[in-house]
């Protein structure tokens, strides 16, 4: 199954359910790894652009690569007022950015999805020396009645 269509015509739903970030994880970043608004960021299965905001909010220049065209036309309607914000039509294992292009990787929500081993490849080709990548994902409160009966 090409798991780039798994999210086809579910953008809306994508954004209304998905929940939002820790401002500490954002804090962090900021405070303690060296991102800032002179960062360049690769957002790689960026979805809607749900994590991007938060970067972009902070005035990074961010690049959203993800594959899936209703997701991506999300993000590009939700995030349009930044002029700090790039669409990418790419995937995690072929992001069409540049040779030494980011200072940061993030992935918020879709590792899961990616070839391992082809992403690491294109990470290392992406990234700039000394540059991190963030794997990001939200846990479930699994003492919540409704988490429990989710999972």
């Amino acid at each position: 199954m090409d798991t780039t269509k798994k999210f086809d015509g579910l953008a809306k739903e994508y954004t209304l359910g998905r929940p939002g970030y820790a401002s500490e994880l954002i804090d962090c970043m900021y405070s303690n790894y060296g991102v800032s608004k002179l960062s360049v960021i690769a957002d790689i299965g960026s979805g809607t652009g749900k994590f991007a905001r938060y970067l972009l909010e902070r005035g990074s220049e961010v690049y959203c690569v993800e594959p899936n065209e209703d997701m991506r036309c999300a993000a590009e309607n939700e995030l349009r007022e930044y002029t700090n914000f790039h669409s990418v039509q790419g995937t995690a294992e072929n992001t069409t950015l540049g040779d030494d292009f980011a200072d940061y990787i993030t992935v918020a929500q879709a590792f899961h999805w990616f070839d391992t081993r082809k992403f690491k490849r294109e990470c290392s080709r992406i990234i700039k020396n000394n540059g991190i990548a963030f794997l990001i994902w939200n846990f479930r409160d699994c003492s919540d009645a409704v988490n429990q009966e989710l999972h």
